[in-house]
């Protein structure tokens, strides 16, 4: 059983199972008849095959025969390392599946919780699905979804921000939060900051995050209210101030 550094340091660089150790007689003297594991087990002959995809090491497949030397003859090991190539790939799709699972779990928690409106849709002007709390922003009833498209809730004024936001959407994939407004069902108007993004997985359709602005706007106008009717009490105040120092003034000359 033999390997060098340059076969070790291939396992990053090669795309494909490289075979790193193939030993035909492990009791053999070898650099490795010391190893704790060897000694042991006994073993005969041992293969160790790295598998990597897109020269990135996903796991090593290691066989060993603790009856009989020579058992990994070329053939066998060509054979194996097809079958690691296989594996390395079914690895790989299986980790990028468990990740998208994730991915889709979290968000699912998130859609459900109502916490924020949230909507996935498409590039299409299609909306995939909503959870409640959009359906109560907007007031449409879940059902109404088959034939609505997202376009027709924006009124034409808005337009020009959502074309520059999903202009924004296509070369980075994110958008920072913009307010607009939304129409509802029953012809109004609701304010709202909406986020956007692109899924990852599948660029033509993404997910936007809706925040119904409506009590922050009756929060704003009450306070521009309140500011201006201080305004109007100080410009008052001071009028009468300054009225009753001139009457003053006069009355002391009189």
């Amino acid at each position: 059983m033999q390997a060098n550094s340059q076969q070790l340091e291939a396992i990053e660089t090669l795309d494909g199972p490289l075979l790193i150790i193939a030993g035909d007689d492990a009791l053999a003297q070898n650099p490795f008849s010391a190893d704790e594991y060897i000694c042991q087990k006994h073993a005969r002959s041992v293969l160790c095959v790295a598998l990597v995809k897109q020269a990135k090491l996903i796991g090593v497949l290691y066989l060993e025969n603790n009856l009989a030397s020579h058992v990994f003859t070329p053939s066998r090991i060509s054979v194996l390392e097809l079958l690691a190539s296989q594996a390395a790939i079914s690895l790989e799709n299986a980790r990028l599946y468990n990740d998208l699972r994730e991915r889709e779990a979290r968000i699912r928690r998130l859609v459900d919780a109502n916490i924020i409106g949230i909507v996935i849709w498409d590039f299409q002007g299609r909306i995939i699905e909503t959870n409640q709390a959009f359906l109560d922003i907007v007031g449409y009833a879940r059902e109404d979804l088959a034939s609505l498209r997202w376009t027709e809730l924006t009124p034409a004024e808005w337009r020009d921000v959502d074309d520059q936001a999903f202009a924004e959407l296509q070369a980075t994939g994110t958008v920072q939060p913009r307010e607009k407004e939304y129409f509802r069902k029953d012809g109004s108007r609701v304010p709202v900051l909406v986020a956007r993004a692109i899924f990852e997985w599948n660029r033509d359709e993404g997910v936007a995050f809706v925040l119904d602005l409506t009590e922050r706007k009756h929060v704003e106008g009450a306070l521009r209210d309140a500011q201006a009717n201080l305004a109007h009490v100080v410009r008052v105040t001071t009028l009468g101030e300054l009225a009753a120092s001139i009457a003053h003034e006069v009355s002391t000359l009189a």
